[in-house]
């Protein structure tokens, strides 16, 4: 990349890291929004927090958004983490076999024999400020 230093240059006239945001996205506002499932994947936070992470594209709109539906794996999450994905698998037509659950890489790459099938993502905002993500899978 030749032009690097020219760019980086250009683009930080006008930046500042203090004040500044990287993106200029906006808030996706509560509501239902045709997606489609692009992919699973299983995160884990520089603090161990494991998760898998659902990668809706929103068909509804021209900007590339996406919705980021996770399932967080503690030890006061875990039990209803597994229930709601094999609930979301169910609805989806797909059954989980229990050795899905191994580890979390092998239930992504499981659950990614669900990218392709739309559904509806609802967002509801708490008063809080907690979202909460409901996925209903379209037929």
């Amino acid at each position: 990349m030749d032009d690097l230093l020219n760019i980086a240059t250009k683009t930080m006239e006008h930046f500042d890291p203090a004040t500044d945001k990287v993106d200029d996205f906006e808030e996706i506002a509560d509501g239902e929004y045709t997606c489609l499932l692009e992919k699973v994947t299983n995160k884990k936070s520089e603090k161990g927090t494991a998760w898998i992470s659902l990668d809706f594209s929103m068909l509804d709109n021209e900007d590339n958004r996406h919705i980021f539906v996770s399932y967080f794996f503690t030890e006061k999450t875990i039990e209803r983490s597994i229930k709601a994905i094999n609930k979301l698998a169910y609805d989806f037509g797909y059954q989980l076999p229990v050795e899905s659950f191994t580890d979390l890489e092998t239930l992504a790459d499981t659950l990614n024999g669900m990218a392709g099938n739309q559904a509806i993502v609802s967002k509801k905002t708490s008063g809080s400020g907690f979202v909460n993500y409901k996925v209903t899978p379209l037929s």
